[in-house]
């Protein structure tokens, strides 16, 4: 009941910022303004593999529905910012049940100190959950990086100068997408960014739940390049290293003996502009999880029927079509050891 009167008090507040201006878009000759945007995508996961998509989606079927839509208002007064944006998403998560949520997925306050660098307090996306797939140009981002994302009782510092870009971010009392308790969570990123080349590298440390939940202290490391090798052609590579503390037994409501397991992933990735319309996409993907590793020490046991190695591999081909401003329509084809065949989705943007 809380959560659902939540976000209907949120709608409220977002349709009458929206009435009381009377417009979509406002802006005042010393800066301030107020804006409305969103999105509306159609479109899911074909073909999804049992032998595969265990760790991925909520459950194995041939098609699973990954629609989504988006609505925010974000405005800046006097030097002072704010952000509230809703989500309407599947819960295709292991774990979830598939069925859409309505959620609040950013809610802030900020202040921008001058065009260079911002602070924000609130629900916002921690500091390296923006440059987390820097590299990856796929539409679907293929390899997870495992980031924190998303977080309520967070603290985020932004700066931009010239081709430099850094920022940091503290959230207390984390938590996992499912809800699980992770503990404080700091995590930032500095990049450099020109025309030819541009890259990213981003740190993530987190405190650990002590027992509350399966998760525990967590070590990730992570970064993207980019490179245009010729005008149409640019090459991308994101990958990450991760050692995470996992609960390996549970006695009542108290999870005990936390093992470290190292995950590492990586994605190569191109994209070709075949046209000012049409874009062409292409990655080779892997992926080690330590949990995965039957011959390993710490083999994740609840996972026998899907044992497939401690590592997965597998290459992508697609497209990006624009028929005209803030539409997409993206198709992208699967070989080797992925979760689904295709991933099909049309996007619109406001």
């Amino acid at each position: 009941m809380l959560r659902k009167t939540t976000v209907a008090i949120a709608l409220a507040s977002l349709f009458c910022a929206t009435g009381a201006s009377a417009v979509a878009l406002q802006q005042s000759d010393n800066g301030d303004y107020i804006r409305l945007y969103g999105e509306v995508g159609v479109g899911g996961h074909f073909a999804t593999n049992p032998d595969y998509n265990h760790d991925e989606f909520y459950d194995t079927k041939g098609f699973v529905d990954d629609s989504f839509a988006t609505m925010g208002v974000k405005g800046e007064r006097s030097n002072f910012i704010y952000r509230l944006e809703l989500d309407y998403q599947r819960r295709n998560w292991l774990g979830g049940d598939g069925e859409f949520e309505l959620a609040i997925d950013k809610m802030y306050l900020g202040y921008r100190f001058d065009e260079y660098q911002w602070v924000q307090f609130g629900l916002t996306d921690t500091a390296f959950d923006r440059y987390d797939h820097y590299g990856d140009f796929t539409f679907n981002k293929a390899v997870e990086t495992g980031e924190a994302g998303d977080q309520e009782n967070t603290i985020k510092y932004e700066a931009k100068f010239n081709n430099v870009f850094y920022g940091v971010s503290y959230s207390y009392d984390g938590k996992h997408k499912s809800g699980a308790a992770q503990g404080d969570i700091v995590n930032g990123y500095v990049g450099w960014k020109a025309d030819m080349f541009s890259g990213v590298f981003g740190l993530e440390s987190r405190a650990g739940s002590d027992g509350i939940s399966k998760y525990g202290e967590q070590k990730l490391m992570g970064f993207g390049v980019r490179v245009e090798v010729m005008p149409k052609l640019t090459l991308g590579f994101n990958a990450f290293l991760e050692d995470e503390d996992l609960a390996t037994r549970k006695s009542g409501d108290v999870y005990l003996a936390y093992e470290t397991f190292r995950n590492v992933g990586a994605t190569l990735s191109a994209k070709y502009d075949y046209s000012q319309s049409t874009q062409v996409i292409a990655s080779i993907n892997h992926e080690e999880y330590e949990s995965w590793d039957i011959e390993g020490p710490n083999f994740d046991y609840t996972q026998l029927p899907y044992a497939f190695g401690k590592e997965r591999r597998w290459a992508s081909l697609g497209a990006n079509y624009y028929p005209a401003k803030g539409i997409v329509l993206s198709i992208e084809g699967r070989v080797g050891e992925a979760p689904e065949a295709a991933y099909a989705y049309a996007r619109m943007y406001f």
